[in-house]
């Protein structure tokens, strides 16, 4: 065998070195593209937590919006409440006036010559005397719910509706028991009562507000499909209804949720 030449030996030399360099740039390039991968990666791990934050946030904003219109819309029924209790004291002090108005023409018809009679007044009715009842008992237990005195609300309404179960405000007090158990967090009672209020009062005014806390109620003890469903239906009946708006936002909520 010939020994190689000096010109096949600066050959190989060469070709060495430039194996070397261009694995030494792949190796580099490898190298930086790994870099440029970790640092996409890392920058969009960084969005994702942000994002992930922000709807945390978003979430919570919302819990306190509804809070806040919930406290409302019941704040408001019970300013309603108020004003019907109002409205019927002055229509007793009406009746009041109008009566002395009679008493005192009777006196002037008499010319005055006689000393004025005794006028006897006959005594209540029975149905009165319910009527006085009725509204007592209602007043109290609506009374003891303003002050937070859930325990003797429910009584007291349990009281109205085992009395006068086709009262005048025996579907005002159907709803009003639901709210008390719902303020002390049974929400199954809750929702027993508010479902009486669709079943024995389906022309009340309290019909829609019913219906939306039952969609609550089944949110709160996690039965989310039914809840849905019951949520949808108050939009669907009730639309323009502020219950139909507040079903709207919980369920914009169960959705950002993902429930």
């Amino acid at each position: 065998m010939r020994p190689r030449s000096d010109h096949a030996l600066g050959l190989g030399a060469t070709a060495a070195a430039a194996a070397g360099l261009l694995l030494a740039s792949s190796l580099a390039l490898g190298a930086a593209s790994n870099r440029e991968l970790e640092d996409r990666a890392n920058a969009m791990e960084a969005r994702l937590q942000a994002v992930e934050r922000s709807s945390k946030a978003l979430v919570e904003l919302q819990q306190q919006i509804e809070a806040g219109r919930e406290e409302l819309r019941r704040l408001r029924g019970q300013i309603d409440e108020a004003k019907h209790e109002l409205e019927a004291l002055r229509q007793q002090q009406r009746d009041l006036y109008a009566d002395v108005d009679r008493r005192l023409l009777l006196m002037e018809n008499d010319g005055g010559t006689t000393a004025p009679r005794v006028l006897q007044q006959p005594p209540p009715t029975e149905s009165e005397m319910r009527a006085v009842d009725e509204a007592t008992v209602y007043g109290d237990a609506f009374a003891a719910l303003k002050a937070g005195r859930v325990d003797e609300a429910i009584r007291g309404f349990q009281l109205y509706l085992t009395k006068y179960p086709q009262g005048p405000r025996a579907d005002n007090a159907a709803y009003w028991l639901g709210e008390s158990h719902y303020v002390a967090k049974d929400f199954e009672s809750a929702q027993v009562a508010f479902q009486s209020v669709l079943d024995d009062f389906s022309d009340s005014r309290k019909v829609p507000d019913a219906l939306l806390k039952i969609g609550y109620c089944q949110y709160e003890v996690k039965a989310y499909k039914n809840a849905r469903t019951t949520l949808e239906r108050v939009i669907a009946e009730h639309p323009g209804t502020e219950a139909a708006r507040l079903a709207q936002a919980r369920v914009t909520k169960m959705d950002v949720e993902g429930r």
